[in-house]
C-alpha cells in the first residue's frame, strides 16, 4: 500500500515537472544524473587518494587525485550534453487483439551535428526489464513492446530512458509520457457466425446465418471481391466475369447483438469479436448492437475496426478487472 502511494505521489510530481507531449526535447528540466555504483567507488578512490598524498605530503598521488577529479567532471557534463540531445516524437502504437504484443514506435530526431552516442537503455514504467539501443547504430526508429492481457482502451504509461555514456560513472535517465492511447481489441472465442435482424417497430429478434440468403441475380466482376461469390460458369462460356448477387432475408440488416447487463458479457465480447473478424473476411455486411447503442450496417476492415473499438470500449465486469 505504501509504495502504491509513493508511486502515485512520483507520478504526479512527474505530471508538473515532465508533462505528457507527442514530442518531448530533453533538458535540463527533464533529465535526472547521479553517479552509478562505478562512480561512487571512483569518487571514494579520489578522497583517499587525496588523504594519501596530503598525510605524505606526495605531489605525485595529489597531482594524481586532480586528474581524476577533472576526468569525472569532464565525465559528468559530457553525459549530461550527450543526454540531452535526444529528442523523441511518438509514432503511435496500432490496436492489437486482448494477448498480443503491441509495439510501440518512437522516432528519434537529430541532426549531424548534435547526434547522440552510447548505448540507451528504454523500459516501461515500473517495469525493470525493457530493450537497449545502439544510438550510434539505430536506424531512427526505437520499438518498444507491449503485452496485453484484457481489452479496453487504455493510456500507456511513461516510457524510461537511461544512459551510462561516456565512461559508465554517470547514470542520466528521465520519464517521458507520451499521451498515446492503447487500444485492445476483445480476445476471440471460436463459435458460429450468426446475424441477428431486428424489427423496430415490434422489437422482435431473428437470427440467420449469414451468406445462405435467396439468389437474385448476376452483375459485373469488380476487383477485390470474394472470389466465391464470381460465377465460373459464365467465364467458363468465354464471357466476362460476373458475381453472384444474394438478397438480404426480409431485407433487414444484420447485426451483431451484445447485451451489457449480461450475466456473460465478456463471452459475448468475445464470440462477436471472432464474428467480426469472420464477416469482414468474407466481405459480409453487418451492423453491430450494443444495448441501445448501434453502429449501422458495413463492410470492409475499417468498419471491422469501428466495431472492435466499440466492443473494447465497453465497461467491464468486476469479475474481468480481477484477471
Amino acid at each position: 500500500m505504501f509504495a502504491r502511494f509513493k508511486n502515485r505521489l512520483l507520478l504526479q510530481w512527474l505530471a508538473n515537472r515532465i508533462p505528457g507531449q507527442r514530442r518531448h526535447q530533453l533538458s535540463i528540466q527533464s533529465v535526472f544524473i547521479l553517479p552509478t555504483l562505478f562512480g561512487f567507488s571512483f569518487m571514494i578512490l579520489c578522497v583517499c587518494l587525496f588523504i594519501l598524498g596530503t598525510n605524505y605530503q606526495n605531489n605525485l598521488l595529489l597531482l594524481l587525485t586532480y586528474f581524476f577529479v577533472a576526468l569525472g567532471l569532464i565525465n559528468l557534463f559530457a553525459s549530461y550534453r550527450n543526454f540531452a540531445r535526444i529528442r523523441l516524437q511518438a509514432k503511435g502504437i496500432h490496436p492489437v487483439f486482448a494477448g498480443d504484443n503491441a509495439t510501440f514506435q518512437m522516432q528519434l530526431v537529430h541532426t549531424t551535428d548534435a547526434h547522440p552516442h552510447g548505448e540507451l537503455k528504454v523500459h516501461w514504467w515500473g517495469h525493470a526489464t525493457g530493450i537497449v539501443v545502439d544510438l550510434d547504430d539505430t536506424a531512427g526508429v526505437i520499438s518498444l513492446p507491449r503485452f496485453t492481457y484484457r481489452r479496453g482502451v487504455f493510456s500507456l504509461p511513461r516510457v524510461t530512458f537511461s544512459s551510462m555514456y561516456p565512461l559508465g560513472l554517470f547514470k542520466c535517465w528521465t520519464h517521458l509520457d507520451f499521451t498515446q492511447p492503447l487500444t485492445v481489441y476483445p480476445k476471440q472465442q471460436t463459435c458460429q457466425v450468426r446475424l441477428h435482424s431486428v424489427n423496430d417497430a415490434s422489437g422482435e429478434v431473428t437470427s440467420h446465418a449469414p451468406g445462405h440468403d435467396d439468389f437474385q441475380g448476376l452483375r459485373a466482376y469488380s476487383e477485390g471481391e470474394p472470389l466465391n461469390r464470381i460465377a465460373w460458369k459464365t467465364v467458363a462460356r468465354g464471357l466476362p466475369p460476373a458475381v453472384k448477387v444474394f438478397s438480404e432475408q426480409s431485407g433487414q440488416a444484420g447485426y451483431l447483438l451484445i447485451d451489457p447487463n449480461s450475466g456473460e458479457l465478456e463471452h459475448q465480447i468475445s464470440r462477436a469479436a471472432f464474428q467480426a473478424v469472420a464477416l469482414c473476411r468474407q466481405n459480409l455486411s453487418y451492423g453491430l448492437k450494443i444495448g441501445s447503442t448501434v453502429i449501422s450496417q458495413g463492410s470492409g476492415l475499417e468498419h471491422r475496426n469501428r466495431c472492435l473499438a466499440a466492443m473494447a470500449s465497453i465497461p467491464a465486469t468486476e469479475a474481468a478487472n480481477d484477471q
